[in-house]
């Protein structure tokens, strides 16, 4: 009888026998997985793949043939790398006995379309920047229209009568007779000074107004070169009816003040005088410009 010894013996060499029988299947195994898989070398260029409409089909006779088998060349999408191996086998029984060609079962290869650029998974694919649209031609200006100044409006027509003349010479006696009164030299009547109080005379006749300031300018601008002198006094107003002397009573009535119309009229410092009466539509406007 074998002893139980001689039975664990032959166990542990079992074992150990067993053990290398595995590594020898794994070792073969492995290698034929590295000999079947393609290098990066063997991976061609996307410029060089053929476009997939001139892949060749598989005839009907090499998909009925056993152990027929496509390669398909690996294929660059993004960063993976794709390789494709289909193998037909169909059943020799439900099929007629292939011919000797058939049965060599001829090897294709087959290459994909280079396929477009494609951005990496989870990257958003490039996109061209639309084209600017054309520049619009520059339409030339059109010219532009001559400038042409407004021609000065003509001064106011100056109407004098008699009544004027009248009004003009009983305002100078009025105010030569208040200066009397109050030990003043008499005002002499200056020909130049009274145009330019005519002249504004006018303008307040035409807008039925009385000012100092206005249309045709500032006192100081009217005054200044018809004096002579940079010290001139101005009193303006309108009467009816010949009333020079109320509009002289009014200019007397005034509080005594650095400057109006009383204190122009007693002013010391003023020799000279000029007045300018015209009829104007509603009244006679009168107007005195005193120069030293």
């Amino acid at each position: 009888m074998i002893g139980a010894r001689t039975i664990r013996r032959v166990e542990r060499y079992l074992a150990v026998f067993v053990a290398f029988a595995m590594q020898l299947v794994a070792v073969a195994v492995i290698g034929d997985v590295l000999a079947t898989t393609p290098r990066e070398a063997d991976v061609p260029p996307l410029a060089n793949v053929p476009l997939l409409a001139d892949v060749p089909l598989l005839s009907q006779e090499s998909l009925l043939s056993g152990g027929v088998t496509a390669r398909v060349a690996p294929f660059a999408r993004g960063e993976r790398l794709i390789t494709i191996a289909h193998t037909v086998e169909l059943a020799r029984e439900t099929t007629p006995v292939p011919s000797a060609e058939a049965l060599v079962g001829p090897t294709v290869d087959v290459a994909l379309a280079p396929a477009a650029e494609v951005a990496p998974e989870g990257e958003p694919a490039p996109q061209r920047p639309p084209e600017p649209p054309p520049a619009p031609t520059a339409r030339p200006a059109p010219p532009l229209p001559a400038i042409t100044a407004r021609p000065a409006p003509p001064p106011p027509a100056i109407t004098t009568s008699l009544a004027t003349q009248q009004a003009e010479q009983r305002m100078l006696a009025l105010m030569n007779a208040s200066r009397l009164q109050g030990g003043l030299v008499p005002l002499a009547l200056d020909a130049g000074v009274s145009d330019a109080a005519r002249r504004h005379s006018a303008v307040e006749a035409q807008h039925r107004y009385v000012y100092h300031d206005g249309p045709d300018g500032t006192a100081k601008s009217r005054y200044v070169p018809a004096c002579g002198t940079g010290w001139y006094g101005e009193n303006t107003g309108k009467v009816w009816s010949g009333g020079v002397d109320v509009l002289h009573r009014e200019f007397m009535a005034e509080p005594w003040e650095p400057i109006n119309h009383r204190t122009n009229i007693m002013d010391p410092n003023f020799r000279r005088a000029g007045i300018g009466a015209v009829q104007g539509p509603d009244a006679i406007y009168v107007t005195v410009a005193f120069c030293r």
